[in-house]
């Protein structure tokens, strides 16, 4: 079939086709598995745009992520209705809990015995961790889908005046690791608003900074913000460089950091209510910041019960999706975009 249609053809054909298929269909030939691992055609791709985790309220606690019961939801392409996704096939989810995302993956955990599983929603596989040596009071996944099929779970097992304890999972050495990391702040100036992205967590603080904590060498930078952090505050990078939203409810402030060593960012956009609902009372209407687009002028806003997706040049709503009447005490937790790679679709193989 290869030979009659030709290579390019054959990829056109792939391309149009859904990211599941895609990773299913690497297995057809070694030609077929080419094409699909090729960065061309995941050019050619549009971003996943079905990363949404959500929670319908507070959770009788105790162990790390049995606060909150996260819930991963689908956000068909051109809008619609967010239905929740279908996890029947990871036998241990009813077991455990959904207490992170990242580009594409899932990070489960259960609290009794303590255990932690990562799963690829897309190509449906997951695995299991070996149990850390200590008790965990936060948990973050980084994975970059376009860098390496490899991912870290990052594990905080206790707080220092000045930084915390770490124990960090590496899937490429399949073992866990001490560490302990210097903040350069005090801890208690660290909020729980982390973003990963450039083999780094990027985490907000209430003293107006943001740290970045380098998972490669554990070692952390503090920029000032130029701007309060709140609980709306959020970071994120688009185009490759670190962005920082900060909203009140009812208008939204977007900086772009130009020069980290210098410290310097340039205000870049600012919208309110009657920017996102033409016409709309910023008394009745608010909206909160959730995700940057990683390669254009979009952001991601969530206006109960809708996530929205917000173009800041045109100034309009470009998607829409309703989490349906089901779901009116849902509260967002977070979204993500990401590409269909070679890595994603070898993460967990």
């Amino acid at each position: 079939m290869d030979a009659e249609l030709g290579e390019d053809v054959v990829t056109e054909i792939l391309a149009r086709l859904p990211a599941r298929s895609l990773a299913r269909f690497q297995c057809v030939s070694t030609s077929w598995r080419r094409i699909i691992s090729s960065d061309y055609l995941r050019r050619m791709l549009p971003l996943i745009t079905s990363g949404v985790l959500y929670h319908d309220g507070p959770r009788g606690g105790g162990d790390d992520g049995a606060r909150r019961a996260y819930t991963y939801a689908c956000a068909p392409d051109g809008g619609g209705v967010a239905e929740a996704g279908d996890m029947a096939f990871f036998p241990r989810h009813n077991a455990s809990t959904i207490i992170d995302g990242c580009n594409g993956l899932l990070l489960y955990y259960a609290s009794r015995p303590a255990a932690f599983h990562v799963v690829n929603p897309t190509t449906r596989r997951w695995a299991a961790l070996p149990a850390p040596r200590a008790r965990t009071l936060l948990s973050v996944l980084a994975f970059d889908p376009c860098a390496s099929p490899h991912y870290k779970v990052v594990c905080f097992t206790g707080w220092l005046p000045r930084g915390a304890t770490i124990e960090v999972f590496d899937s490429e050495r399949g073992a866990w690791r001490d560490h302990e990391v210097d903040f350069g702040i005090d801890t208690d100036a660290m909020s729980a608003t982390m973003h990963y992205s450039g083999g780094a967590l990027h985490v907000l603080a209430y003293s107006g900074h943001v740290v970045r904590l380098d998972l490669g060498t554990m070692a952390c930078a503090v920029t000032a913000l130029p701007a309060p952090v709140s609980c709306r505050a959020r970071a994120g990078h688009c185009r490759g460089r670190l962005r920082f939203a900060s909203s009140d409810g009812t208008r939204l402030r977007i900086w772009e950091l130009e020069d980290a060593d210098a410290g310097d960012w340039a205000l870049k956009h600012e919208i309110g209510v009657s920017d996102v609902v033409p016409g709309g009372s910023s008394q009745a209407i608010t909206f909160l910041f959730m995700a940057f687009h990683p390669e254009r002028e979009v952001v991601y806003l969530w206006s109960p019960w809708k996530l929205l997706a917000f173009d800041l040049v045109e100034k309009r709503v470009e998607e829409e999706w309703a989490f349906g009447s089901d779901k009116e005490g849902a509260h967002l937790i977070q979204i993500w975009l990401f590409p269909f790679s070679r890595h994603l679709a070898n993460a967990l193989a």
